[in-house]
């Protein structure tokens, strides 16, 4: 989804990825994720300290896959609802409009909600050491990044960002 919006966005001559080694260190953690999460499904080769199972629960398994897909669709509904202010990283060049509308009408960082469920759902699935460790990084990133976005966005919109928080709560719900 994200490749598919980004180049969707290209050929209307806007870049959705932002450069600066930050983001490229970003990348490169979802990378080795990326790896983690396809080692995990198709027992290519990993570390086995990483592969450590934490528990065996087939119920827990299952619970897992909804979380998944809640993930992943939350996720594509945040991308159609950005549209053309789709960005990976922020983009203080040509940064897009305020987006309060959609799935952002009951949560400021929906997208980011939609990754830690897809997360959370890949931990019960895999119940592995991996998973553990990528849900708490994730945790950490996407708050860091949440604050950061945060201050931009007061910076950039003023105003209409406050009363947009005012409405809007940073996570679940409308105030």
């Amino acid at each position: 989804m994200i490749f598919a919006q980004a180049l969707m966005l290209r050929y209307r001559g806007i870049n959705a990825f932002v450069r600066g080694p930050e983001y490229t260190a970003f990348g490169t953690y979802y990378l080795v994720f990326a790896y983690a999460v396809l080692a995990c499904s198709f027992s290519w080769p990993f570390p086995p300290f990483m592969g450590q199972e934490l528990w065996r629960s087939p119920a827990m398994s299952w619970a897992g896959i909804p979380l998944c897909l809640a993930g992943t669709a939350g996720y594509g509904l945040c991308i159609a609802s950005l549209k053309d202010s789709f960005r990976i990283g922020i983009d203080a060049n040509t940064p897009g409009r305020l987006i309060t509308g959609g799935i952002f009408r009951y949560s400021r960082n929906p997208l980011y909600l939609s990754l830690l469920t897809l997360y959370l759902g890949l931990l019960l699935v895999f119940a592995n050491a991996a998973m553990a460790v990528n849900l708490g990084i994730s945790v950490f990133l996407i708050l860091r990044q949440i604050f950061r976005e945060e201050k931009f966005l007061f910076q950039r919109h003023g105003e209409e960002y406050a009363a947009y928080c005012r409405k809007t709560r940073r996570f679940f719900g409308r105030c």
